[in-house]
């Protein structure tokens, strides 16, 4: 082989090289623009979904999700830093920039949303019985807030009872149970349809209140369609505490922004 053939090989192999060097740079660039654009368009995913949220699901992502709260300082007129009460901005922009950071991820945030109701499943575009479901059940919570009329009622399983045959006579197609034990072992006061459960509580005290919270969160995880509801005995039972009527009110609110669970509160009184 002549040298002016082998350096045009050597030239040919170069130049093979450089293009496929020129081929891999290209794609690496491809991809990383690709993985920049899923970045963003997932930042701004993240930031619409933090749009949902009211000032309390962003303190109870933190405490809850993160596990930390944002601080903020500022100076004094003695140039001495001091702590400062963080605003809306600031817990928006603390947990962009954990999101950023890795702490916590997109689909974290999605299930806070979807489990606290704070939106429906077709804003992320899914389409299942969830969407149904939900709407079966506003439809049943509507009919027991607008239709159900509870009478004098001693204890939960009188008003247990109560609900059950208003169920039964409004809905006879529909399968109302009581009492029924889960998988976890946990006693579900009323279930409808096997998927739709109300827990009833004729609350004396606070603490009441307080034990009823952690049960809705555990019956939450095998059971996304919960509903509490109440009955304020404060007008016809003297052993109640005082200001029970407003304890309900506030852990109502509390059952809707930690959980998403709305309630029904009767309101009990003597009939003649």
């Amino acid at each position: 082989m002549g040298f002016k053939k082998i350096l045009g090989k050597v030239a040919e192999k170069i130049e093979d090289k450089a293009h496929e060097i020129q081929e891999n740079r290209e794609e690496h660039r491809r991809v990383e623009e690709e993985k920049k654009a899923e970045i963003e368009h997932q930042l701004d995913e993240f930031e619409n979904i933090l749009d949902k949220f009211e000032m309390s699901h962003l303190q109870s992502y933190c405490a809850d999700i993160l596990g930390m709260y944002p601080h903020e300082f500022e100076k004094d007129n003695d140039g001495e830093k001091r702590e400062i009460i963080p605003n809306r901005k600031t817990f928006e922009h603390f947990i962009m920039e954990q999101f950023k950071d890795g702490n916590t991820k997109l689909t974290q945030l999605k299930d806070f949303a979807l489990k606290r109701k704070l939106v429906v499943p077709s804003f992320f575009g899914i389409e299942s019985d969830e969407v149904g479901d939900e709407r079966e059940f506003q439809n049943l919570i509507n009919s027991i807030s607008s239709g159900f009329q509870p009478e004098n009622i001693k204890d939960e399983k009188e008003f247990q009872a109560q609900l059950a045959i208003f169920l039964k006579a409004k809905y006879p197609d529909k399968k109302v149970e009581r009492e029924l034990i889960t998988k976890m072992k946990n006693e579900l006061d009323i279930i409808v349809d096997g998927k739709f459960v109300f827990e009833l509580k004729v609350p004396t005290s606070r603490a009441i209140l307080r034990d009823l919270s952690a049960q809705l969160e555990e019956y939450q995880e095998e059971y996304p369609n919960i509903c509490a509801v109440i009955a304020d005995t404060s007008k016809i039972n003297d052993k109640v505490e005082t200001g029970l009527t407003q304890n309900i009110k506030q852990y109502s609110d509390k059952y809707k922004v930690k959980f998403g669970i709305q309630t029904l509160i009767f309101e009990i009184q003597k009939r003649k």
